[in-house]
Formats: C-alpha cells, structure tokens, sequence
C-alpha cells in the first residue's frame, strides 16, 4: 500500500472514529437521562460532555495531523527546480526588495532582521474580511538555524497587538524564512525542507524556508510546482517569487 492510499484509509477510520465517538456519547447521555430522571442522570451528561470535548480535541489534532502529512507528500511529490537568481543576489538585496513590496522593518539585529506586511484579505474571504499577516526573516549567519525562539515571540507579539490594539483579526499566517547558504548538502537540505503547512477550519499558518546559494546564484526552497492545498499557498508563493526577481 502506498503512502498515499495509507494516510488516505488512516483519515477515514480515524474520521469514522470521530463520528462513532459522538454517537455513541449522545446515546449514552439519552438512556441516562431516560433510565435515571434525577440528578445523577445531569451529572453523568455533564461528565459525558467533557469526555466528549476531550475526544473531539484529540481527534481533530490526529485529523489536522495527517491532513498535514497529505499536504507535505503532494508537495514532495512536485517540487520546483531551483529559482535563478541574479549574480551576487543577497539577503540585502531581498530586504531592499521587500521593503519595495510593503513590508515594514519591525525587528533589527546583528544576526537577523523581521520585516511584516499586515493585508486585509479582500481576495479570498469577501464576507467576515480578516487579516494575513506575512512575516520575512532574513538570516545573516549561515550557521543560523531557520527557526529561532525569539522570532517565534515577536509573531506572537504582533498579533496579539494587532488584535487587542488595532482590531484587526489575523488568522492567515505566511512566513518566509530567507538565508544565505555557504554550501548546499544534506545538512542544508533537511534544514530547507523543514516547512510548515496547516490548515484548519479558522486559521492557515504557511512557512517555507529560502536558501541563497552564491554559486552558482540560485534559490532553493521546498514547494510544489502544481499542488496547492490553499489559495494561501499561492499568495506565499507569489511574494517570494517576487522577492527574489
């Protein structure tokens, strides 16, 4: 059985699961409440809910997780060729370019800037309008690692304000990690391809990582050339095409 067809069935009986769950929990809060008439039969529904809050959390993580996998094999199963870049084509020269594309510099250090771009979502939801936030990071230090904790805090910094103090809801999140690559091997590869998508019933959070290679001036970064689990991906995709022209 291939990967495929295996997440596939693992979907199923765990989405079948799901629905038993809640059958067999409403039918066992009825008989209760039928066979007892008391306090009693309130106190085992009441119990019986929070079970039923408890497996609901635990299947839709187990749904949101393979659903996941689905999208990272369709992705493997496409991916681009590198993107040519011009000779001697930076990081500096891609926080010159997103500058140009709206973003605004929110976080200056030695070893790496943040810039963000806040946009209302006119495109795709047309009722119920919310926001997407995209965020650059552009690492100077080669030896860096794509993912930093402090990084992780200033997102959570910015839509938590933008939500108490600007009102604007954020439930899209695309985040492109941009870094300049001394070498490309397989340390350097998995470290790319280390990407983020996840998809719920509320938010989107996208997160592709950007190697710049000097020689030859390439641009190497773990996508699909025809899969798109979202309109989103899409939009990601687009703003780091043009971030790299």
């Amino acid at each position: 059985m291939d990967v495929k067809k295996k997440q596939h069935k693992q979907f199923l009986i765990t989405y079948i699961s799901y629905i038993a769950t809640i059958i067999a929990t409403i039918s066992v809060a009825i008989l209760s409440y039928v066979l007892f008439q008391s306090d009693w039969a309130y106190l085992i529904i009441f119990i019986l809910l929070l079970i039923l809050l408890f497996a609901s959390y635990r299947f839709k993580k187990a749904l949101y997780l393979i659903i996941h996998r689905t999208y990272m094999e369709n992705i493997l199963d496409d991916v681009i060729d590198p993107i040519d870049l011009k000779p001697d084509y930076d990081t500096i020269d891609v926080q010159k370019k997103l500058l140009k594309q709206d973003y605004k510099l929110h976080y200056t250090g030695n070893q790496y800037v943040v810039l963000v771009k806040i946009v209302k979502d006119t495109q795709i939801r047309k009722i119920f309008q919310h926001y997407i936030l995209h965020v650059a990071v552009i690492l100077f230090d080669s030896k860096l690692t794509y993912y930093q904790t402090q990084v992780d805090n200033l997102i959570n910094e910015i839509q938590f304000k933008s939500q108490t103090e600007d009102k604007k809801r954020i439930d899209r999140l695309l985040i492109t990690q941009y870094k300049q690559v001394d070498e490309f091997n397989e340390k350097e590869r998995l470290a790319i391809n280390e990407i983020i998508f996840i998809k719920t019933d509320k938010h989107i959070v996208s997160t592709i990582n950007v190697g710049l290679l000097k020689s030859p001036p390439i641009a190497l970064m773990l996508a699909s050339k025809t899969f798109r689990p979202s309109t989103y991906y899409q939009i990601h995709l687009d703003d780091i095409y043009d971030a790299l022209k």
